[in-house]
């Protein structure tokens, strides 16, 4: 798969968006009224803290250039090295909290939140890949191969603003904009499995890696403060090292393929209180439910 498939992604997430925004409505049923069985039953009255807990898991693949570089090395037994790059499968986690802002907002587009919740997490990451390296020695033409295989373990950080762009009561569109800080803890194999010269051009990244982030998923409420968004996460922009990691004589651009999981907190009912709550509680949960 050529690097530039990202490309085709952002044009895609530019046309959906565009389409979103116009199309978008509040079907958010008033408070006290029935909701029709298209709904699902009747509404939630669970009062809500506007933070809870999220969980992200999934699987990870670096991606390469699809085109392989040859490298010339003009010594007294001259070679050439055909360099094949491709990313190994791996897997990731992070454990954190989402925060869901209330109160009237102070960015808007289109008459809606600008940020409509914001998440972190610390976890772990475990990236993948191998390269492998045909020769040919130019004055005998003896051909010769080699290959290596390595996976990097990363202790992970991140932290991400989303924006989300409803479709229906139930799903919508998260586009989120974020920072990852990843400390490299387990280093990979740096040598090849054959016996063989080594490239004329190696580089293995350091261990500090930072990079903005950008993420895009498909929202399923599966009620009200509970949501399942499976997407994906691109690096944009190297801050710290690139948005493409060295190793062996290649560059590889991780992607993270996840779902994730937010569960609102429920507030606990004090014993004075009754089943409706204060007004201010009457309106600070219509508000919430109107951004939600």
């Amino acid at each position: 798969m050529k690097f530039q498939f990202y490309k085709i992604i952002f044009t895609g997430v530019i046309l959906l968006n565009t389409l979103f925004l116009f199309s978008q409505r509040d079907l958010t049923p008033s408070r006290g009224s029935k909701r029709s069985s298209t709904f699902g039953g009747p509404q939630d009255f669970r009062d809500l803290k506007n933070y809870g807990i999220q969980v992200s898991v999934g699987l990870d693949y670096q991606f390469t250039k699809k085109k392989n570089e040859t490298i010339h090395v003009p010594i007294e037994r001259p070679y050439d090295y055909v360099i094949d790059p491709k990313g190994n499968v791996g897997a990731f986690f992070d454990v954190g909290m989402a925060h869901f802002p209330l109160g009237t907002p102070r960015l808007t587009l289109l008459k809606s939140r600008f940020i409509s919740y914001y998440d972190w997490g610390v976890g772990f990451k475990l990236l993948g890949g191998r390269e492998s390296a045909n020769v040919t020695y130019l004055n005998d033409g003896k051909l010769s191969h080699a290959e290596g295989s390595f996976y990097n373990g990363y202790i992970t950080g991140r932290g991400t603003a989303h924006k989300n762009i409803y479709f229906s009561q139930k799903y919508y569109i998260d586009n989120g904009l974020g920072l990852n800080i990843d400390y490299r803890i387990i280093d990979g194999n740096k040598l090849y499995s054959s016996v063989v010269q080594s490239p004329a051009i190696q580089s293995f990244h350091k261990p500090l890696v930072a990079q903005i982030h950008f993420d895009l998923g498909l929202g399923i409420k599966k009620k009200r403060g509970s949501y399942v968004i499976p997407g994906i996460q691109l690096p944009l922009l190297g801050i710290v090292g690139g948005a493409r990691l060295d190793w062996f004589s290649s560059k590889y651009y991780p992607v993270l393929f996840k779902v994730k999981f937010i569960v609102l907190s429920e507030k606990k009912k004090s014993k004075t209180s009754c089943s409706e709550g204060s007004e201010e509680d009457k309106k600070r949960n219509k508000e919430y439910m109107q951004g939600q």
